[in-house]
């Protein structure tokens, strides 16, 4: 008993002082002295710690985003579609899939004839993998995105939506909402609008034109932070 009573107040004295190298060379005097020294035990343990000390984690999840430039990401998303066999023609304009550089960002236009069946707002599955080639390039970055919807100038007659307002609009959020539910994106990091055809990049009296005007942009923006927005003159507000 007075021996355990040593070794108690020994520790406890070690533990008050906070000498971490004290502590451990006592705990290990305790150990050999009541239960015998393991060989090898101790060595080991101590290898085990010297590898996670002074080393970055290279486990994917923890690694901090780096900062890219804009053409990097195209770059970087260019890669990813044509690992999945999509090749498209990114400056033709009559391309499904238009990607470009302005002022807010980076911005990849997708024709909304090729994302959705006539008057639907949900993106057909078999797009699915474009759209995956886009979550993982917005997710190697930590930029804000945000998801525009455009419609050409014709009426919407004769389904579920009252005007192009809401066409554009619930096309965004059904965009926004598969980011989140399908490819784990960061909802905080995002933002949905719609702009009816009040945005038009084609002349509304062809149908070329208007099939330029119904689309969906998805705009990686030159912000990480929303207070970069309002201090940004290049990101409209």
């Amino acid at each position: 008993m007075v021996t355990l009573m040593f070794a108690f107040f020994v520790v406890m004295y070690s533990i008050s002082q906070q000498d971490l190298a004290k502590l451990k060379n006592v705990s290990e005097a305790v150990q050999e002295a009541f239960m015998g020294h393991k060989k090898g035990g101790t060595k080991s343990r101590k290898i085990e710690m010297d590898k996670s000390e002074g080393k970055p984690d290279t486990n994917p999840r923890f690694l901090v985003k780096r900062t890219i430039t804009n053409e990097e990401i195209i770059d970087e998303l260019r890669k990813q579609l044509q690992q999945d066999g999509f090749d498209f023609v990114y400056q033709d304009k009559l391309s499904p899939l238009q990607i470009k550089i302005d002022s807010r960002g980076v911005v990849i236009s997708i024709s909304a004839g090729y994302l959705y069946d006539e008057g639907s707002t949900e993106v057909k599955r078999e797009l699915y993998p474009v759209i995956q080639a886009v979550a993982d390039t917005v997710k190697s970055t930590d930029r804000l995105i945000l998801v525009e919807g455009h419609t050409d100038n014709q009426l919407v007659i004769g389904n579920a939506f009252y005007s192009n307002w809401e066409l554009s609009a619930l096309r965004a959020t059904s965009m926004v909402r598969l980011f989140v539910q399908e490819f784990s994106i960061d909802p905080t990091r995002l933002t949905a609008s719609g702009y009816a055809q009040y945005r038009p990049i084609g002349d509304n009296n062809t149908p070329e034109g208007r099939a330029q005007n119904r689309r969906v942009e998805i705009i990686m923006l030159n912000a990480s932070k929303p207070s970069e927005l309002l201090e940004s003159p290049s990101v409209p507000h």
